[in-house]
């Protein structure tokens, strides 16, 4: 049974190197990969799976005059009623049949017989099915899969398998006598019956490999399941390498059956093979399991030619890529550092001196699947002489356009990581020359087994490091696409990215990096204004925004200037006919606040108020947090970690400023119902402080402070005061007063 698994992500690790080159598609399946498979469809059962080709079969045999729509109908969706209606209507003509049914093409045949046998043999595997294709559910009650499996009924099954000898006689064609043949053998081997499942193929061997088909090698596949059985592994393994040598259809099957235990088993099981060709299969399979690099060797000298080596070498490729390229995770959107490092030195030095020892003789079918490989490690080693090799490997591809192009991109994308491996940042002759070999990895089309991904994501990264380490910031940061973040806006390098978007010369590559970064000249501005209004600049922040027309101009979703006993960002949003700003009116405004209050008189109380609010409505516990918002800064990043706050707290989280503003509001008031207000937001920016410091090991959801205190000290007596109790649970906590009940 095959695990659960994602198969939405790469089935392959970090890799440069298409398997896909050998243009072998009966290796396809078995290529390097974190899966079981490299490409097939993970179903919960595989009781269809020769469908197809049952159909495709059964088509030949009538030579093409039965409809596969019909064919198929009869086999797999009819009932048994059907089925003999069917065959009354060919031994009676004028028997009563639908209008379906009647024109079903096989009631068109000629030769009846050839008809009846067919229909006989449907109706009999059809009787089969309940029996052979049975899938237990695999999460079920032991005891209750138990009742319900049909396996159990020994009798029936003994019936069903009598009935299928004496159809074998009664068949006038090997192809049917065959199918019969193989019901039994299923029969025999899904009850459980290992000793009369071997017996009866020994018996039947000359019907049951009669027609070189689908049914030939599945039987002998339930004859090697039936040995493995009864302990004869040695056997088992030789049949499920000539089925996997013979059958495209079985390999996958055999590929997971074949269990090779010890050098000795394995070696009797080699011994057994008749000819050169079986032997090839079984030292491929042995490399899919334990050493391709032996197998490989062993191949080779048996058969230089052998279409067994392309797999094996991809494979041993592919796993030495494992080691010497570094696996961390990459996205094509955001490549990760130090991930561009090669590590020559992990390189099975044997294995590539192998490959180029025969990439010299140049014996193989397919020379330049060695010379590639041999360039693209002597690449990964380190070793000058790579060239030569990638250069027979372009001119033997070109010579067949089938293989021409995925071959040729490989080619080029080896002599585009040679370009970054010794070129220098800001060398001109470097630079202008990587630029077309950029465009065409990113731009150009490429065949679909291309690992375009992760080299395209690994060229990137190689230039930030390379930019980033010569001190340029600037190409740095366009080639990882993304800003470097740490929790602060890095105003200087904005501002240094605007200057090379306005500069009117261009380098080739200075271009080519900017379509690379993913953000405008407008996103820059608008996050740079939000760093000085979260440094509380904001005469600079209005100027910084005037700069870009667009800049600023997107709305808030709610009023910054009103405040409630419970922040409730959704119900301000939702408040009909509210006061509507953008940002940059909302910095227009506190500027305008600011200069009123900075008056310091008795009338400025409430100009005090509203600085306040802005202040707080601006801060992650506000109703206008979206200030903080732009491209590149999000709330999370900011101090908020989805399961409460960071250690890191910036301005974004703090309401310190808004805390001194409401003190001095209540400070210049007299009204006790507005200083009531003034000092129930001092406790919450105080509660807002204590939220974002909290101690871990502190039990409790809140505490209390000076303005808690300071309330029910001074203003117990103000309607607000009750309008706090009733509202805020921790305040009602805090002074063990009874609220109203809830409407």
């Amino acid at each position: 049974m095959l695990a659960c698994i994602d198969v939405e992500v790469s089935p392959y690790p970090n890799s440069f190197f298409a398997p896909e080159i050998t243009h072998n598609k009966k290796c396809y399946e078995f290529f390097r990969s974190y899966y079981p498979l490299y490409q097939a469809d993970y179903k919960s059962d595989y009781t269809t799976d020769f469908n197809d080709i049952n159909i495709e079969e059964w088509t030949g045999y009538f030579k093409n005059a039965v409809a596969e729509k019909d064919l198929k109908y009869i086999l797999y969706s009819s009932r048994l009623g059907e089925i003999d209606t069917l065959i009354f209507s060919i031994k009676k003509p004028g028997y009563p049949i639908s209008n379906k049914l009647k024109n079903n093409s096989v009631l068109k045949i000629v030769d009846t017989r050839s008809a009846l046998d067919f229909l006989y043999y449907a109706g009999f595997a059809k009787r089969c099915e309940t029996y052979s294709t049975y899938v237990q559910q695999w999460w079920g009650d032991e005891e209750k899969n138990k009742a319900n499996n049909p396996r159990n009924d020994k009798a029936s099954m003994a019936k069903l398998e009598e009935g299928g000898i004496k159809q074998i006689g009664n068949a006038s064609s090997d192809f049917v006598r065959q199918r019969y043949a193989f019901q039994v053998l299923r029969l025999y081997f899904m009850g459980r019956d290992y000793d009369k499942c071997t017996e009866f193929y020994t018996s039947q061997k000359t019907i049951l490999e009669a027609t070189d088909n689908s049914i030939k090698y599945r039987s002998m596949g339930y004859l090697a399941g039936a040995t493995n059985k009864k302990g004869d592994l040695v056997t088992a393994n030789y049949l499920y390498s000539v089925i996997y040598g013979q059958s495209d259809y079985m390999k996958e099957a055999c590929y997971f059956s074949f269990k090779p235990q010890e050098e000795k088993d394995f070696a009797q099981t080699l011994a057994m093979a008749k000819n050169i060709r079986e032997k090839t299969v079984l030292w491929q399979m042995l490399g899919f399991y334990k050493d391709p690099f032996r197998a490989m060797k062993e191949i080779y000298a048996l058969d230089p030619k052998s279409d067994m080596l392309d797999l094996l070498l991809t494979r041993a490729v592919n796993t030495e890529e494992e080691k010497f390229l570094n696996q961390t995770d990459l996205n094509e959107e955001t490549p990760q550092a130090s991930v561009s490092d090669i590590d020559g030195d992990t390189i099975n030095t044997n294995l590539v001196n192998f490959i180029r020892s025969v990439a010299d003789k140049g014996n193989t079918a397919k020379p330049y699947e060695w010379d590639l490989a041999t360039g693209y490690l002597d690449w990964a080693k380190g070793n000058n002489d790579f060239q030569k090799y990638l250069d027979k490997t372009k001119a033997e591809a070109g010579k067949d356009n089938a293989i021409n192009a995925l071959v040729q991109d490989e080619v080029r994308l080896i002599m585009l990581l040679d370009k970054l491996r010794h070129g220098k940042a800001s060398d001109k002759n470097f630079e202008d020359g990587i630029v077309p070999e950029l465009k065409w990895l990113a731009e150009d089309k490429h065949d679909t087994a291309f690992r375009k991904g992760f080299a395209y994501a690994y060229v990137m990264d190689n230039l930030s490091n390379k930019y980033a380490i010569a001190g340029n910031e600037v190409l740095a940061a366009c080639f990882k696409h993304d800003l470097p973040y740490n929790g602060d806006i890095n105003s200087t390098l904005l501002s240094s990215i605007i200057t090379l978007m306005d500069k009117n010369y261009k380098t080739p590559l200075e271009s080519y990096a900017l379509t690379e970064f993913h953000y405008t000249r407008f996103d820059l501005i608008e996050m740079e204004a939000v760093d000085l209004l979260y440094h509380f600049k904001f005469d600079d922040a209005l100027v910084k925004l005037n700069d870009d027309q667009g800049a600023g101009t997107e709305y808030l979703n709610a009023d910054p200037f009103v405040i409630h006993i419970n922040d409730n960002h959704d119900s301000d949003a939702a408040i009909k006919n509210k006061t509507e700003y953008s940002k940059k009116e909302f910095i227009q405004k506190m500027i305008e606040l600011e200069k009123k209050a900075a008056k310091n008189s008795k009338s400025s109380a409430e100009d005090y108020f509203m600085l306040a609010n802005g202040y707080y409505n601006m801060s992650y516990f506000g109703n206008s947090r979206i200030l903080y918002e732009t491209k590149a800064t999000h709330m999370s990043e900011a101090g908020f970690d989805y399961g409460g706050f960071s250690d890191t707290v910036s301005a974004f989280m703090s309401c310190q400023k808004a805390q001194d503003y409401y003190d001095k509001a209540m400070n210049l008031s007299t009204d006790p119902e507005f200083k009531a207000m003034c000092c129930f937001m001092c406790a919450k920016c105080e509660q807002n402080y204590f939220f974002c410091h909290k101690p871990k090991n502190y039990k409790g959801d809140f505490k209390s402070g000076k303005y808690f205190s300071e309330l029910k000290a001074d203003y117990t007596s103000t309607k607000y005061y009750q309008e706090i109790i009733q509202e805020c649970g921790y305040f009602a906590t805090y002074t063990a007063a009874k609220r109203a009940p809830q409407k």
